[in-house]
C-alpha cells in the first residue's frame, strides 16, 4: 500500500494530508491515555496502524528517492515542513503517554503476580523453626514465570 501520485505536487498534497490525519489520530490517542481512558482508543487502532505504516513507507520512499518531490513550490514545501514538525511533536508526546501506560500496566501485572505467588507460598516444615518458602512471581496463567 503506497500513495499513487501523478506528480510531485500531488504526492506532496497526499503526504500532507496523511501527516495531518496521522497527527490527529495520535493526538486523540494521547488525550485518551492521559485521561486514563485507553478503552477509547480501541475503535481507531486499525486506522492508526494503517496510517502509520503508510507514513513509514512513504517517508522511506522519499528518503531513497528525493526526486519524487522535486519542483515543489515554496508554499507547499513550507506546509509540508510545518505539518511534519507538528507531527513530530505530537509523536513525542504520544510516545511518552504510551510508555507511561505500559509502565503502569506492567506494574499492576507484577503486583498481581507477586500476590498470587505469596498466596501460594508453601510451608517448609512444622514446629518452632517453621517458615514459608516464597517462590518468584509467576504469570497469571500459572504455567510460566513472570
Amino acid at each position: 500500500m503506497t500513495l499513487s501520485a501523478n506528480n510531485a505536487s500531488d504526492r506532496a498534497r497526499q503526504i500532507l494530508s496523511l501527516t495531518e490525519r496521522l497527527g490527529e489520530r495520535l493526538a486523540f490517542e494521547t488525550k485518551a491515555l492521559e485521561a486514563h481512558r485507553p478503552q477509547d482508543i480501541h475503535a481507531g487502532i486499525e486506522e492508526t496502524r494503517q496510517l502509520s505504516n503508510l507514513y513509514r513507507m512513504e517517508t522511506a520512499r522519499l528518503k531513497a528517492d528525493p526526486t519524487l518531490l522535486s519542483g515543489l513550490g515554496d508554499t507547499l514545501k513550507s506546509q509540508l515542513r510545518t505539518a511534519t514538525e507538528n507531527f513530530m511533536e505530537i509523536a513525542k508526546r504520544h510516545a511518552v503517554a504510551v510508555e507511561a501506560a505500559r509502565a503502569v500496566t506492567e506494574g499492576i501485572l507484577q503486583a498481581i503476580a507477586t500476590d498470587v505467588s505469596e498466596r501460594k507460598a508453601q510451608g517448609a516444615s512444622y514446629g518452632p523453626g517453621a517458615r514459608q518458602i516464597y517462590r518468584e512471581p509467576t504469570s497469571l496463567n500459572l504455567s510460566h514465570k513472570a
